[in-house]
């Protein structure tokens, strides 16, 4: 497995654009490289986004593929904004490097694939679900500490209003059962669960308990997909937190969900099924 912490959304935004500028010129990394002086590695980190972006390189780059001067401008600007920070890495945000650069890559994300098997995820949450599993994680949490991330984790399901944004939120039963908080949370957030799938552009899914052992009993993980830049699978566990970007561990993930959507409900049960068990807390 490989890792890639901490990367830069728009540097990757910009590395996908060179690379895909450079095969349309018809030059191979190679030529690039001994043209420009630079070694064939530097060249292959800088497309991968494997290595910060500098102006002066990625200038030549864009000089060497004869780019228009407009679209020159625009993607010397991406480099330059590419240190810039959302709200989430405001001072004194109060979150965890973690969810910052969880967020980032949420915030470009065009499909986000979730797979729970034992909470309901996390841009789905009401917030008192969400305060319950944060303490419930951490009982050492101040109340200060708690109320920054239930309100930064409120914060990011903004982006679900976006229609661009596909949305798939894949669930094992076991968390529908799973009272967190008390009767009346989880009976609140299971409603929520239920008429999140309401909107167009997100899908719920549950797979129920008779589906048996399958890849999800594995763990979570979240699979992003964006525009003009490589996937990634967000894998997290006791606090550590992975981001996966080598296309084998991608087919892995692709196909661990596939397996599980077809033990999955289809829409419309997941939402009865959902609803139903709300109805018996």
């Amino acid at each position: 497995m490989a890792s890639s912490q901490g990367t830069s959304v728009r540097s990757r935004q910009v590395s996908a654009e060179l690379r895909r500028l450079r095969e349309e010129a018809g030059l191979t990394g190679a030529e690039v490289a001994e043209t420009l002086g630079m070694s064939a590695s530097k060249l292959s980190r800088i497309e991968t986004g494997n290595r910060g972006l500098h102006l002066d390189d990625v200038a030549a780059l864009l000089a060497l593929y004869r780019v228009p001067e407009l679209r020159r401008d625009e993607i010397l600007a991406l480099v330059t904004k590419s240190g810039d920070q959302g709200w989430w890495h405001s001072p004194g945000s109060g979150l965890p490097d973690l969810w910052k650069e969880l967020i980032d890559f949420e915030s470009r994300a065009i499909r986000i694939q979730n797979y729970e098997l034992a909470l309901v995820p996390g841009l789905l949450q009401t917030a008192e679900y969400a305060g319950a599993v944060i303490s419930g994680i951490n009982p050492a949490i101040t109340e200060a500490e708690l109320d920054t991330l239930v309100a930064s984790r409120m914060a990011r399901q903004a982006l679900l209003r976006r229609r661009s944004l596909k949305y798939l939120a894949v669930v094992d039963e076991t968390a529908l059962h799973r009272v967190i908080g008390d009767g009346g949370v989880m009976r609140r957030q299971l409603r929520q669960l239920g008429t999140a799938a309401e909107h167009p552009n997100v899908t719920v899914r549950v797979v129920p308990l008779g589906a048996g052992a399958n890849a999800g009993l594995r763990g979570p993980f979240v699979l992003m997909d964006f525009a003009g830049e490589p996937s990634l699978v967000h894998i997290e566990n006791q606090g550590i937190g992975l981001f996966l970007e080598e296309p084998e561990d991608l087919a892995d993930y692709r196909l661990a969900l596939g397996g599980i959507l077809d033990d999955a409900l289809a829409p419309a049960d997941s939402v009865e099924l959902i609803f139903s068990v709300a109805d018996r807390i």
